[in-house]
């Protein structure tokens, strides 16, 4: 699974939105204690394609080459000590990175 931590401190309910589209709980997501879980995969920054000379060239002169070239990104609109709280571009963290389970989390 794809995961991003909570920032510290961060309660539900929790709004999640990827790449500006919003995500729902239960079926997108879940919540493990301080994580963020996706099941669909996702694209982190240190992931992402790198962009060549002439995609670069390309983007100056204005053309639009920007497609799946992106990282995802990853906001979060979340309640610490009573105040709503907003986070953007949360790192993301690959399977293969092996993103520790919070032993805090709920056990199914």
């Amino acid at each position: 699974m794809w995961s991003v931590a909570l920032p510290e401190g961060a309660e539900g309910p929790f709004m999640v939105w990827v790449n500006g589209a919003p995500r729902e709980e239960g079926e997108h997501y879940t919540v493990e204690g301080r994580w963020l879980r996706f099941s669909t995969p996702l694209v982190p920054k240190a992931r992402a394609p790198k962009r060549g000379f002439g995609r670069r060239m390309a983007l100056l002169a204005g053309v639009g080459v920007y497609g799946d070239q992106k990282a995802d990104v990853v906001d979060v609109r979340y309640h610490r000590g009573g105040a709503v709280q907003h986070a953007t571009d949360l790192p993301i963290i690959p399977p293969e990175a092996a993103a520790p389970i919070d032993p805090d989390a709920p056990t199914a």
